[in-house]
């Protein structure tokens, strides 16, 4: 009995340290098939989507504030900042594999990038 207890643990332990497939997307990818274009006469594959990269932070920025001597106050903030990027990539054959990629790139969508799940906290004035 005592084996069996001993199996299954290791069992359980084993499958929570294997790692849940980050790309979750079609053939291993980031894409979903809605996010595709196949061409059957040419046979390639096009895809692109928008990938949000997330990055737990904090930043510090000088505001004007009149109320101080230097007219600079310091405010911290801490959370989630997002940058949308522009992911695309073209295939041959009708499925996304990494091994049959001919091009693709990512491009940051600059002036779209925002913060998420933040706290601003008052630094006092510079």
């Amino acid at each position: 009995m005592r084996r069996w207890v001993f199996t299954a643990l290791l069992v359980v332990l084993a499958m929570l340290t294997v790692p849940i497939d980050a790309s979750a997307g079609w053939g291993n990818s980031p894409y979903d098939k809605s996010d595709c274009t196949y061409t059957k006469e040419s046979n390639f594959l096009f895809c692109e989507t928008i990938v949000n990269h997330e990055t737990v932070k904090t930043e510090q920025v000088g505001i004007a504030d009149e109320s101080c001597p230097s007219g600079t106050r310091l405010v911290r903030r801490t959370g989630t900042f997002v940058e949308p990027t522009l992911v695309f990539d073209g295939f041959e054959g009708h499925t996304p594999h990494a091994h049959r990629n001919l091009f693709g790139n990512d491009v940051p969508l600059l002036g779209q990038e925002f913060w998420k799940d933040f706290t601003d906290t008052d630094g006092g004035c510079l």
